[in-house]
């Protein structure tokens, strides 16, 4: 006992030299184990500790503050295990007759709150964190042990007042600059004068409450200002990153060594700052801080007054606009630094880890964008159209700004279009803002112009960024961000915007896949494009037009679509497209000298005529990248078939006087293109005999794309109208036919078949689960009429009594055992796990 009462006093000695030489780990421990056995009660304990000189000391510092509420976190850990161990000593009789260990723990808690009520509110609020964290240690359970947390009760809700007060008078002594008006924190203009300046105070502060605040209770932070409390908070990120200008000296402090590697000394002002930015308290903290300032965010959407409600959207609106203006300039400085040009070969060694400090650090700001933008946006999206001066789409459309100058690190991960397992917060927060600002404003009924002026903005930016010749690393990155968010607005985009500004982006990447993000991307777009324009067709019955008011300029009619005109001049593909223009200009009578604002029937006609124009050109630039080493076989089939169905599906707009088989004369195009480029590509010429001679390997990419193309064609099935399907099919029989007969155990494809094999599998498989119920009545009988000739083999398969033919699918399907008078019945059995070419 007197060693003991020795080391209480030795702490207490300690705690009054405000110059003490003992270690703060010491003195934590020391302070942690005294509050957890003291006798009788704690209070007096932690009242010299709150009050004592040591920790009262100005300036505050980050270690001593955190130490301090450690020591209080400690202590219930210690306490709790005291009592553990008592309670496996005592009898059966004082276990039932005495305190529960709930009660024990609620007990000295509550003693130790009182003894720390009064106190310095920083030393308070650090404390009261330490309990508020040992508390919730208590309830989750001993790490390590299979034993059930235990809950204190009510002197949890005390600790979580204390916490709320405790902050509360922290910002009301040292957040006297970030109210909205003089008055309102209730401080006069002239009280100021005798404020302490506490900026670097309040940084440590919240940095404390970031760990503890998030574990009070909703309705208890509410009672806070949380207007000031997220400017504090914004702020204070802010200044952890130097407001964006961390990256400012790059240019002054990177050299060329002799052997033209670049150089970063460790005593220049870039190394310096990074130095400074991670070592500071918030730089290591930012994960909670930013996870706390989510939180705030989160509960300025959550109120049920609308005029508190109008408050908080924007104030969170001023919290996105000091990110986008820290990204802006993040942005900029790293357009203009020399490192945005040079890989990490070009890099001398003894610089490697200050460029891995970068990274990190921008890296860090990106998480924190995340981590804000996606609670903010995620609350948002629940709110009802009110008119409101910041509304949902505005909040969507900050964000996206944030995004696009961080392109260049998001692109690091991979980008926003990935599908590998990646930032999948970041692709949340990217899609979510992009649904949003499609939507618009419900209430104003604006949906779709902010998505517009939002695209005219980006691709404004990026023609800017290409003219001034910026590094090309962060302008790809620049470029694949920009499309991949015009992929998702393009069914709210005017085609005038279209026409105009998106077109020009994606037109200078379809044939080059040097940067392949963006190369997949400008593709996606086009797609995205034929997508739209199908959908809205569908969407009125033919001789009905469009109401949307679309503009068209002169210059529209003889741009860059125009210039793509002449494709294979000498082909029947060639021919068709000159029938179906000239056929398109003498029926609707189209122009550029034409007045085309007086009439909405006219604006309509226009815009179908651009996808028109779009359509030859795309098929043949798809026939271009049809190459080794541009599209993959499964992109150029995806793409090829959304292509012919965007061409059959534009038959819609038609006018009355025109044949019928005229009106799918595009998509017939399509076809013919494909066709004719096989007819060029193919070696050697049929026989006299009419059969296909073998292919020389001697030029195997040619048979490859051949090979491809012919996949190509097939995908193009399911898309064709009824009338024109049975004519492809001919067109690839003849094809296939082709292949000699010994070609089924090639090696050169998938699961050691032949070629012949593969494309028989693909044209069943699209016959069989991609054509729509209309046409597959057609297919099938065309399938049964040419199978035997498709499938060498069918008398041998049946022989061995293999199951998965197609007569044996028809009967279970159709309910009959012919090929003629099938009837439909609407059921069908649920296909086996066996490959296809076993269900032939």
């Amino acid at each position: 006992m007197a060693s003991q009462d020795r080391g209480y006093t030795i702490l207490l000695s300690h705690l009054h030299d405000t110059s003490s030489k003992l270690p703060l780990s010491t003195l934590q421990g020391a302070l942690a184990h005294h509050l957890a056995t003291a006798w009788p009660l704690p209070t007096a304990l932690a009242a010299t500790a709150i009050s004592s000189p040591f920790y009262l000391s100005q300036p505050f510092t980050y270690d001593k503050l955190q130490s301090f509420s450690t020591a209080f976190r400690h202590g219930i850990h210690l306490k709790y295990r005291a009592l553990t161990e008592a309670a496996k000593t005592r009898s059966t009789v004082s276990t039932l007759l005495g305190r529960s260990l709930q009660t024990t723990m609620s007990q000295w808690v509550s003693d130790v709150l009182k003894g720390v009520q009064g106190g310095h509110p920083v030393l308070r609020l650090a404390s009261c964190s330490g309990l508020l964290l040992g508390v919730e240690d208590l309830k989750v359970g001993q790490k390590g042990e299979k034993k059930e947390g235990v809950d204190i009760g009510s002197a949890r809700s005390g600790v979580e007042d204390e916490t709320v007060v405790s902050l509360a008078e922290v910002m009301d002594t040292y957040a006297h600059g970030f109210s909205t008006s003089p008055s309102s924190s209730g401080i006069e203009e002239w009280e100021k004068e005798f404020q302490p300046a506490g900026q670097d105070i309040l940084s440590l502060v919240l940095i404390l409450a970031s760990q503890s605040l998030p574990l009070v209770a909703r309705h208890k932070l509410k009672a806070l200002p949380l207007p000031i409390l997220a400017r504090l908070l914004t702020s204070t990120i802010s200044s952890a990153f130097k407001a964006g200008t961390f990256l400012s000296s790059v240019s002054a402090s990177v050299t060329l060594s002799p052997n033209h590697q670049v150089h970063i000394s460790p005593t220049s002002p870039l190394s310096q700052t990074l130095q400074s930015m991670s070592s500071s308290p918030l730089t290591k903290s930012m994960a909670s801080v930013s996870r706390f300032t989510a939180y705030v965010l989160e509960l300025l959407i959550d109120s049920p007054s609308l005029s508190r409600l109008s408050d908080g959207l924007c104030t969170i609106s001023e919290t996105l606009d000091t990110l986008q203006e820290l990204t802006k300039v993040v942005e900029r400085d790293w357009i203009a630094c020399p490192l945005a040009s040079f890989t990490d070969l070009d890099i001398a060694s003894d610089s490697k880890a200050i460029t891995k400090s970068i990274w990190m650090t921008l890296k860090t700001l990106l998480f924190t964008t995340i981590m804000l933008t996606d609670s903010v946006l995620s609350a948002a999206i629940y709110l009802s159209p009110q008119s409101f001066e910041v509304t949902p789409a505005s909040l969507a459309l900050q964000t996206l700004h944030i995004l696009s100058h961080l392109s260049f690190v998001i692109s690091e991960f991979g980008g926003v279009t990935t599908t590998s397992q990646g930032f999948e917060q970041l692709k949340k927060t990217f899609y979510l803002a992009l649904d949003i600002l499609a939507q618009g404003d419900g209430a104003t009924g604006d949906s779709g112009l902010k998505a517009e002026a939002y695209v005219q903005q980006i691709c404004f930016t990026l023609n800017s960024q290409r003219a001034e010749s910026a590094a090309t690393s962060p302008r790809q990155a620049k470029q694949a961000f920009v499309l991949a968010s015009i992929e998702q607005l393009v069914p709210v985009l005017s085609d005038k915007c279209i026409r105009d500004w998106v077109w020009g982006v994606c037109y200078p990447h379809l044939s080059d896949p040097s940067h392949r993000e963006t190369y997949e991307s400008a593709h996606s777009v086009i797609l995205a494009i034929f997508a739209s324009h199908a959908q809205r067709q569908q969407q009125y019955l033919p001789g009905n037009q469009s109401t949307e008011p679309v503009q068209l300029s002169p210059k529209d009619s003889g741009g860059s679509l125009g210039k793509q005109k002449p494709m294979i001049e000498q082909s029947f593909a060639a021919r068709v497209l000159s029938s179906v223009i000239s056929s398109d200009n003498e029926n609707k009578n189209v122009g550029p000298e034409a007045d085309f604002a007086t009439s909405t029937n006219q604006e309509s006609v226009l815009s179908a005529t651009f996808v028109k124009r779009m359509i030859p050109f795309y098929a043949s630039c798809l026939i271009d990248n049809s190459v080794d080493g541009k599209l993959s076989t499964p992109q150029l089939r995806l793409a090829y078939s959304a292509l012919v169905r965007s061409a059959s599906v534009s038959a819609s707009t038609v006018t009355s006087d025109e044949r019928p088989d005229d009106s799918y004369t595009l998509a017939w195009y399509c076809i013919q293109l494909i066709l004719d480029t096989i007819h060029e590509l193919s070696p050697l010429p049929k026989d006299a005999k009419g059969k296909g001679k073998a292919r020389s390997d001697d030029n195997d990419q040619n048979a490859e794309r051949l090979y491809r193309l012919h996949l190509v064609l097939i995908s193009t099935v399911s898309s064709l109208p009824l009338s024109l399907i049975l004519r492809a099919l001919d067109r690839i029989r003849s094809l296939i036919l082709e292949y000699p007969q010994d070609d089924t155990r090639d090696t050169t494809t998938p699961e050691g078949k032949g070629k012949k094999a593969e494309l028989v599998a693909a044209l069943f498989s699209e016959l069989l689960e991609k054509t729509g119920d209309r046409e597959k009545e057609a297919a099938m009988r065309w399938w049964y009429k040419h199978r035997p000739m498709l499938i060498a083999e069918a008398k041998v398969q049946e022989e061995d009594g293999r199951p998965g033919t197609l007569l044996s699918w028809f009967k279970g399907l159709k309910g009959n055992d012919n090929g003629s008078g099938v009837k439909d019945t609407g059921e069908r059995e649920p296909q086996s796990e066996t490959p296809i070419l076993s269900r032939l």
